[in-house]
């Protein structure tokens, strides 16, 4: 379910929290209105929102009032904001146009998405489906569990993984993210404790955020000693403990921006201490049978659970968008059948089902998943090849997470410049959003989640841009090697 949000006013401090470290050596009022134009780009500041006055904002951001005028003055010349007597300066959207019916939002190179091309099959799926079931064009298309084939292929999925499913345990989706904003509607309320990891996939953080909950951070490092080395098992279990949340967001296999492994151990005791304490836990698998090298059957998060009855507890979602194609919009929530009930009840406030024709698509995808995710297999890992071989020539300093799957890596940067290089690379039409966009605002300015998703000759003109940015060369205002930052931020 998208998300609904309200007209809000933005404080001074907030704002410069979101800006994280955008000072650099160039104009003062280009930088700021350029970084608060990517905050809007990114959905950081949604349109509706009242940015602060002039005045307050200058003395929080330590630069002349003159400054912010001139730049909310570039903001509305790129039709970003607009200024209303009485109503101060509201965010209006981008900027950004679609050119045709088929245009995206996004020119240049896109660093934001981490979803490949269609799967090379789908044109012949549909030509198929077309053929094989036409009368589901007879049906009257609005279903809010699923068609009962699909429930029960993917139920089929699950046992085959080694987690006996039901056809009842099964609601079909529109896709992972409404899978996420649909859980946490219905089993959080204003108050309530929540946990996610640090980093982790942004928009979860906000659907728990959207409910009122209070937010706890389950911090998971960079893992560049292995695939299990950014776990600190002791230290989540702790967090797990003292914070005794309502419910927990997790990637537990291919973790989204790292690329890591929840080691299997500390899966099954991290399911004792959340489910035994009460919370329910969600299990985002979207990317889990997404592994580099040679493809893997890997047991679904809930198969840990050491007591059958903390089973009911985990809610696992799932989806096609990484493996078929990010357009098809079906993903799943595989519960307990007594959530299943509850979820469907909330969901009917807010959507009608997802449509007949895509669930088709998605059965007979499902019917040669092995496949698909075989031929993924194979085109993500020569990609992942080819982005740390270009990484180790242009960028030697930056040191990526040891991914073993997934789509993304987590990459140090060096030094806290994330939102800085945000901002130069734009300048070079190449979208890469900093690392606070993966965690709370003014965290992981030293990171930057780089995608492998695209094909190798995008990615290496991405790497060439990038290097571009962060050097400083031929045109871009340069972040790293050659540029000194206008002054210390304070660490949050």
């Amino acid at each position: 379910m998208p998300e609904m949000r309200t007209a809000q006013r933005l404080s001074a401090r907030r704002l410069a929290d979101l800006l994280g470290r955008w000072r650099g050596a160039g104009h003062g009022y280009l930088e700021l209105a350029d970084s608060v134009a990517l905050l809007v780009r990114d959905g950081r500041v949604v349109p509706g929102t009242t940015l602060p006055a002039e005045r307050p904002l200058s003395e929080t951001l330590g630069v002349s009032r003159t400054t912010v005028a001139a730049a909310y003055q570039r903001l509305r010349d790129a039709g970003v904001v607009q200024s209303r007597r009485g109503s101060g300066t509201v965010v209006r959207g981008s900027g950004a146009t679609r050119d045709g019916l088929w245009s995206g939002t996004i020119s240049g190179i896109d660093l934001s998405s981490a979803c490949p091309e269609p799967w090379s099959g789908l044109a012949a799926l549909n030509a198929r489906a077309a053929e094989e079931h036409a009368a589901a064009f007879q049906l009257i298309g609005y279903d809010t569990l699923g068609l009962p084939e699909l429930r029960a292929a993917i139920a089929e999925r699950y046992a085959a993984r080694g987690l006996p499913t039901a056809p009842e345990q099964i609601m079909v989706t529109l896709g992972a993210q409404h899978a996420i904003f649909l859980i946490a509607r219905t089993l959080l309320r204003r108050g309530d404790r929540s946990l996610v990891e640090s980093p982790s996939y942004p928009h979860a953080r906000e659907a728990l955020a959207a409910t009122g909950a209070l937010v706890a951070e389950l911090p998971v490092g960079a893992g560049r000693g292995g695939p299990e080395s950014g776990y600190d098992a002791a230290s989540l279990l702790e967090i797990a403990e003292r914070t005794s949340p309502r419910l927990a967001y997790l990637i537990p296999d291919h973790h989204n921006p790292t690329g890591l492994r929840m080691p299997d151990a500390l899966k099954s005791r991290l399911i004792a201490a959340l489910a035994g304490a009460g919370a329910y836990v969600v299990a985002d698998e979207t990317t889990a049978e997404l592994a580099l090298g040679e493809p893997k059957r890997i047991a679904p998060f809930a198969a840990h659970a050491e007591q059958e009855h903390h089973q009911d507890a985990i809610l696992t979602v799932g989806s096609l968008g990484k493996t078929v194609w990010g357009g098809l919009r079906v993903g799943w929530i595989r519960a307990a059948p007594e959530l299943i009930g509850r979820l469907e009840a909330s969901r009917r406030i807010g959507d009608l089902g997802t449509g007949v024709w895509e669930q088709v698509l998605a059965l007979h995808a499902l019917e040669q998943y092995d496949d698909i995710l075989a031929e993924r297999t194979r085109q993500l890992t020569s990609r992942h090849r080819a982005l740390i071989a270009g990484l180790a020539e242009r960028l030697p300093e930056w040191r990526p997470s040891a991914a073993v799957g997934g789509v993304c890596v987590w990459v140090d940067i060096g030094e806290r410049a994330s939102s800085r290089l945000s901002r130069a690379a734009a300048e070079l039409d190449l979208h890469l959003p900093p690392g606070p966009r993966f965690g709370s605002p003014g965290t992981f300015e030293r990171f930057v989640r780089l995608p492998f998703s695209a094909p190798e000759a995008a990615l290496d003109e991405a790497l060439r841009r990038l290097a571009r940015a962060w050097d400083g060369g031929s045109g871009a205002s340069g972040v790293g090697r050659t540029s000194t930052p206008a002054f210390t931020e304070a660490v949050i």
